[in-house]
């Protein structure tokens, strides 16, 4: 009730709210004392209170739709918001329309519409940096000739443009080691995979068609198959969100690098997870969700560098279980060396490390750190021929 009141009383203007006051206030007193002036100075007040109304309440007067080009664009692509304003009678239009974008108020001024016109306006949107873009609503202010009324009226709903990390193409083979039908067997046995180990007794509950009927009839009692798991191919990207690990402009770099190797993976139908610096001691693991290449990258829009653990705590984090043939290690160019091979060393022996260093102030470079290849890239481009080095074999 008190938030109502509040909102209805906003559209009262400081020269609205002086006139309000003559008007309840002077016509009382005049009367009192007997100050004809008073009297007719309060009844004009109040006159022209009531002839403002008209021009703030009621629906609106034109039809507006707001769209964006895209919802989704990668850093740099164009993109717009297409304003169309219809004047559905002959209702009083509007000569201009605000539309909210971030934190800024754009005003479109609109063409005279006869009834039934129809205008449509292009509002270019910056799409220089990562993020998520606000667009709208679109809104009209209506006000009285006096200036003693004022309300916005909300046309449209907001929308969100998501700008993306950049991607580039890289090698098919790059997202991973090797397919899961070429992959080494791993020590433990399993009951389904493609790599026959030995045959077993059945126990309740085995799959009939693992049955291995020859050697059943052979010795006369029902033996299964086991196997040896094949190591899957899936690709594991852990990054730094830590300040300490990069320089001025290392940060986007870094997730557009992070963002080429999981969307090549996806785009080959590897299973890709990718891990961020964890938010606190605990070292649980800071996932971001991949199972979709759009999931991916919203979800490296939103990284910023404000965790305090840095590349080792993030690898720490997943070591135990890394559920992948090769980790990429992902940092900027202020990662000290002594790190990054602590870092790898966290790895389990068959789980290949290869560390990505985004440097923008140097020229790309592959060379090793130990036993891990470090591949330095200065620009997105660098990073599919630095893939294709013999160096990272």
């Amino acid at each position: 009730m008190i938030e109502r009141l509040r909102r209805r009383a906003a559209i009262v203007t400081g020269w609205g709210w002086t006139l309000v006051g003559v008007a309840i206030v002077g016509g009382p007193v005049g009367v009192a004392l007997g100050w004809v002036e008073l009297v007719v100075a309060a009844s004009a007040a109040a006159l022209l209170v009531l002839a403002a109304l008209p021009w703030v309440v009621g629906q609106r007067d034109v039809d507006v739709q707001l769209a964006l080009s895209a919802e989704r664009v990668p850093v740099g692509q164009p993109a717009h918001a297409t304003l169309v304003v219809r004047r559905p009678g002959r209702i009083f239009a509007p000569r201009a329309i605000d539309v909210l974008v971030g934190d800024v108020t754009y005003r479109i001024d609109l063409p005279r519409l006869d009834a039934g016109d129809e205008s449509s306006q292009r509002l270019v949107l910056d799409t220089r940096r990562r993020g998520r873009v606000v667009v709208g609503p679109a809104t009209v202010l209506r006000t009285d000739p006096f200036g003693i009324l004022e309300r916005t009226h909300v046309l449209t709903v907001a929308s969100e443009l998501v700008v993306h990390p950049r991607i580039a193409r890289i090698p098919a083979v790059a997202a991973g080691l090797v397919r899961d039908l070429e992959g080494e067997s791993a020590a433990e046995l399993t009951a389904d995979d493609v790599a026959f180990h030995s045959l077993r007794d059945y126990h309740p509950g085995d799959e009939p068609r693992h049955v291995h009927w020859r050697s059943t009839a052979r010795t006369g009692q029902l033996l299964v198959r086991q196997f040896e798991p094949s190591k899957r191919s899936d690709t594991l990207v852990c990054v730094s969100t830590s300040p300490e690990d990069y320089g001025a402009d290392d940060f986007e770099l870094a997730l557009e690098i992070v963002a080429t190797i999981a969307t090549g993976a996806i785009a080959e139908r590897r299973r890709v997870r990718v891990v961020e610096s964890p938010a606190s001691g605990r070292l649980d693991p800071a996932a971001i969700d991949a199972r979709t290449r759009d999931r991916l990258l919203d979800g490296l829009t939103d990284l910023a560098t404000d965790r305090r653990l840095g590349i080792v705590d993030v690898v720490r984090s997943i070591a135990l279980s890394p559920q992948a043939s090769v980790a990429w290690i992902v940092v900027g160019s202020t990662a000290a060396p002594r790190r990054l091979r602590e870092a790898a060393g966290l790895l389990p022996p068959d789980v290949a490390p290869i560390v990505l260093r985004a440097d923008a102030l140097a020229p790309p470079s592959v060379g090793r750190l130990a036993r891990v290849p470090v591949l330095t890239v200065g620009l997105l481009e660098d990073l599919a021929r630095g893939l294709r080095s013999e160096a990272l074999a």
